[in-house]
């Protein structure tokens, strides 16, 4: 995106969308919309990118960690980013960010949208995220591809699994909130906070970012923007 920290959300730097094309236009119904976002903020969109090899390779990485921790499909909630076999189609949004925050960028907010060919399947990638050990295995990604997209070295992650609010036909959903430092964050003197919402609803595995540094993004404004996304995945699944 051009800033100082140049950060992806967890799962992966956002890729185009892949998968047929009647379930990337359901996906890009269900994804996050500026509207759903608080009108405080002049927000402005970044379109998704393209990987770069080390990032996939860090990807794949974080698959074989997370295989350890539990059953997972061969892209848990976009930690890959690419359809095939059981992935059905892997959409990303935009990365929506605060259009006055030129050097950083941020706030911002992001959503993906995964379909499995079965709910079982979506639903047993939720339980794995919900294991503690995959938190290592999630942190690590997100410090890695950090460093790899420009946040500098020697940055530090931790996570932990905060109250989210309940969504979705899966166990309710999750909310982990990833905080990063070290890098270009001790150059600013802050630390920088990652709030990851993960749902399923049917064979759809919706996940969100919201990002903001020196404090966690908005919890008013995050669980409204998760509410109205989850409102229209119940409504699109519905009609299949």
């Amino acid at each position: 995106m051009g800033s100082l920290l140049a950060l992806p959300s967890l799962a992966h730097v956002p890729l185009p969308a892949t998968g047929p094309s009647s379930v990337v236009a359901e996906a890009n119904a269900i994804n996050i919309k500026p509207t759903d976002l608080s009108t405080s903020l002049h927000w402005k969109a970044a379109p998704p990118g393209k990987s770069s090899k080390a990032v996939a390779a860090l990807a794949v990485r974080t698959l074989t960690c997370l295989k350890k921790v539990g059953p997972v499909s061969p892209d848990p909630f976009g930690t890959i980013g690419k359809s095939g076999g059981v992935v059905v189609a892997d959409i990303s949004s935009p990365t929506y960010y605060d259009k006055a925050a030129t050097l950083t960028q941020l706030p911002s907010a992001s959503s993906e949208v995964v379909f499995m060919t079965k709910a079982s399947g979506a639903n047993t990638d939720l339980s794995t995220f919900a294991l503690s050990g995959s938190l290592a295995c999630l942190s690590a990604q997100l410090v890695g591809d950090s460093s790899l997209e420009g946040a500098g070295k020697g940055i530090k992650g931790g996570a932990a699994y905060l109250a989210a609010p309940r969504h979705g036909t899966g166990n309710g959903g999750l909310l982990v909130r990833f905080v990063e430092s070290g890098g270009n964050f001790a150059l600013l003197k802050q630390k920088l906070y990652d709030d990851e919402y993960f749902y399923v609803q049917g064979t759809a595995e919706v996940s969100m970012s919201f990002i903001n540094l020196g404090s966690p993004f908005d919890p008013t404004w995050a669980n409204a923007a998760v509410s109205n996304v989850m409102a229209r995945a119940a409504s699109e699944l519905g009609k299949s």
